[in-house]
């Protein structure tokens, strides 16, 4: 072997451990990015678009994907969540809605195993006719309604301004769990204008 094929396997070398070390930190450096940006609405978002700022809440228990109970201020209050509708659970026919089971779990597994809970207020009524909170619900800095519309377990639904701040990030989130056709959406009329239908998947 000359001097030249000694230069050509050393330069060839540098070459390829170069390439290679380009690939693993521009590998790296893309999960990073992704981890950051998993999660479109963070709670400074929120607080910047409403203009209202965090409550610590304490989880009590749950009733469907969308309704549940918090500690607020030391009493226990009855949430539900702004902007979006899961199916509901039916519990006095005892016949939960197709995906209104699973939607229930996820919201109880996220809530239970949280770290911290914060509310959020929008810019109109607090409460509902029935009494029941209307609200964001941050769980460990993640929003809980993002969640359930990016897993496909609840829809953007009963908005009335000026209660809707975040109803065009909703609408994009969901239309990727569309797109996806996840749980809800895997039937394209289970959900219509009135609502959710189960006789379309159920028939």
């Amino acid at each position: 072997m000359n001097i030249a094929d000694i230069k050509t396997i050393i330069t060839s070398g540098t070459v390829l451990l170069a390439v290679v070390l380009y690939l693993i930190f521009s590998n790296t450096g893309t999960k990073e990015t992704k981890q950051e940006d998993e999660y479109k609405i963070t709670p400074q978002y929120a607080m910047d678009a409403t203009g209202n700022q965090l409550i610590e809440a304490q989880y009590v228990s749950t009733n469907d994907g969308d309704t549940f109970r918090l500690q607020v201020d030391g009493k226990e209050k009855r949430i539900r969540l702004l902007m979006v509708d899961t199916p509901e659970m039916n519990y006095e026919e005892n016949n939960p809605m197709p995906y209104a089971e699973e939607a229930k779990d996820y919201t109880v597994k996220v809530l239970e195993n949280a770290s911290k809970i914060e509310i959020l207020h929008d810019l109109g009524p607090q409460t509902d006719r029935y009494g029941r909170l209307l609200t964001y619900v941050f769980v460990d800095d993640v929003l809980l309604q993002e969640l359930l519309l990016s897993e496909g377990y609840a829809a953007v639904r009963f908005i009335h301004e000026p209660n809707n701040t975040l109803e065009e990030e909703f609408r994009e989130i969901e239309s990727l769990a569309k797109e996806k056709k996840l749980n809800i959406w895997k039937e394209a009329n289970y959900l219509q204008k009135d609502g959710f239908h189960p006789e379309v998947i159920e028939n």
